[in-house]
């Protein structure tokens, strides 16, 4: 269930919103940015990025050096708005008719509808997010086990549920500690960065928690620029370079790290009817249980999570009948993050407004409507590494007096229903697994969705709740470098587990 940004999105996203016409209006930088800013009001968001554009141009000519990058930010956050959403009706149609060639042009229509996909308006015209046919395949069960069938695997159900029921067996590879070597790469042209300046480089790393320890980092590059860390403490994990960029003479800026780290499964062992009350005045239960940038504890949300538990009191019972709600009525989908991200959208309101939510967006939701009803809860985030299935990844935690945080994974519990070769208590017991257990599968970077790492907030960083990825900034860079940083990152995986006891 790899998060990452579409490839060929993001070298669209660089080269800047297609289909822009200049126009022969001169005006003085102040009142392009004022006209740029009413047209974001208007919802014209082409319009405001050719003005934002010339208003940046504007004040380098003047001099203002500080309004030129304010106009460059606000031109990269309408940007980042079309990364992911930039199909017309008749392209999204087409998208659509190419991946499921079934569908009649009628019932394609019914997708293009408002509510029916993920889309926006901007400048009159409505435009569509580019995973709408995936998102089709993954709301109809019937179409993605048909895909499953002839792929001949469902992904991580298969890698699961033969080893649920064997916990006694010690090489049983779901219950044993795995140690891993992991290598993240990041390759730049250096065509792409300016001749001079620094650019600032935050690398994610793997942080202890409960489940991940014995982290060793062997080595970061280029070493000679290190400035703070690494750093596997705390509530995220991270390393800071800075690299001039003057002494940059090769084809590539090529930066990396190192390193290894051993994941341990985590078993439930909780006694629902053992759990004492919350200590509502300490740090931890006012943190986890209020609104956050990601994660709003709106009244809407407040409403919804008093009607799933009803008039249930204890809080793990309570956790159980919102994840079972979000399995029951959620499926899983793509989401445009960088459309998220640059509206200013919290990933719980996103959910809860569209119905649409990936593992980021769905574990916000859960740990949303936890907080509604008095349970501290949060999301970690970092890679799933199930064999043959690496990428990106978010999951939910809630916490429990004397049994600490307690995992749950609405996301990966959902592949089941997408099995073509389970059985209805195949299906449950693997569904059940993943509330308050997890699989050894992972490599954890935040303790939370909402951690800021060392270099925010910073008003150039656009991605501030995914830290999955590098961020990247160089103020003498008029071009997009975080966007750059993205494009050219990869974290490889090897299981250097001996399955022996």
């Amino acid at each position: 269930m790899d998060r990452g940004i579409i490839l060929f999105l993001i070298i669209i996203l660089l080269l800047g919103i297609p289909g822009l016409m200049g126009n022969e209006t001169t005006s003085s930088p102040d009142e392009f940015y004022q006209q740029a800013e009413t047209a974001v009001e208007q919802y014209q968001y082409e319009k405001a990025y050719y003005l934002y554009t010339n208003a940046s141009e504007e004040y380098a000519n003047s001099g203002n050096l500080d309004m030129k990058r304010e106009s460059l930010r606000q031109a990269k956050r309408i940007n980042w708005i079309f990364a992911e959403m930039q199909q017309n009706k008749t392209s999204a149609d087409e998208i659509i008719a190419a991946s499921i060639p079934n569908l009649t042009k009628d019932e394609r229509e019914v997708f293009l509808e408002p509510g029916k996909s993920i889309q926006f308006e901007s400048d009159g015209q409505t435009y569509y997010f580019e995973g709408i046919a995936r998102n089709i395949n993954y709301h109809n069960t019937t179409l993605i086990r048909e895909n499953n069938r002839k792929s001949g695997e469902s992904p991580f159900f298969d890698q699961v549920i033969p080893h649920i029921g064997v916990m006694d067996n010690p090489d049983n590879p779901l219950y044993l500690n795995h140690t891993y070597s992991a290598i993240g790469v990041m390759n730049i042209p250096r065509k792409e960065l300016p001749a001079n300046g620094t650019l600032q480089v935050w690398l994610p790393l793997p942080v202890e928690t409960t489940g991940q320890n014995n982290i060793s980092i062997l080595s970061v590059e280029p070493s000679a620029y290190l400035l703070s860390g690494p750093k596997s403490s705390g509530d995220i994990g991270e390393v800071y370079l800075e690299i001039p960029l003057e002494e940059m003479i090769e084809e590539y800026v090529n930066i990396s790290t190192e390193l290894t780290f051993t994941s341990s499964p985590r078993i439930d062992r909780v006694n629902p009817d053992d759990i004492q009350a919350y200590d509502t005045g300490s740090e931890l239960y006012r943190r986890y249980t209020q609104s956050q940038t990601s994660i709003n504890v709106s009244q809407e949300i407040i409403e919804l999570a008093q009607q799933i538990v009803g008039n249930e009191t204890n809080p793990y019972k309570k956790a159980k009948l919102i994840y079972d709600y979000i399995l029951d009525t959620l499926p899983y989908s793509n989401v445009p993050h960088t459309y998220i991200s640059a509206m200013n959208i919290s990933e719980s309101d996103f959910v809860h407004e569209t119905g649409f939510g990936d593992c980021g967006t769905q574990s916000a939701y859960f740990a949303a409507l936890c907080r509604a009803v008095g349970i501290p809860a949060r999301t970690p985030g970092g890679y799933q590494i199930f064999p043959g299935y690496a990428g990106t990844h978010f999951w939910a935690e809630f916490y429990l007096p004397e049994y600490g945080w307690i995992p749950v994974d609405v996301t990966v519990a959902e592949a089941g229903s997408w099995a073509y070769n389970t059985t209805p208590d195949q299906l449950k017991e693997y569904s059940e697994f993943f509330f308050g257990n997890m699989d050894p599968y992972r490599l954890t970077i935040q303790t939370d969705m909402d951690e800021l790492f060392s270099g925010e907030p910073n008003p150039d960083i656009m991605f501030t709740i995914v830290h999955q990825n590098p961020s990247l900034l160089c103020l003498t860079s008029d071009d997009d470098v975080e966007m750059i940083g993205l494009a050219s990152w990869s974290y490889s995986f090897k299981d250097l587990t001996n399955q022996s006891p």
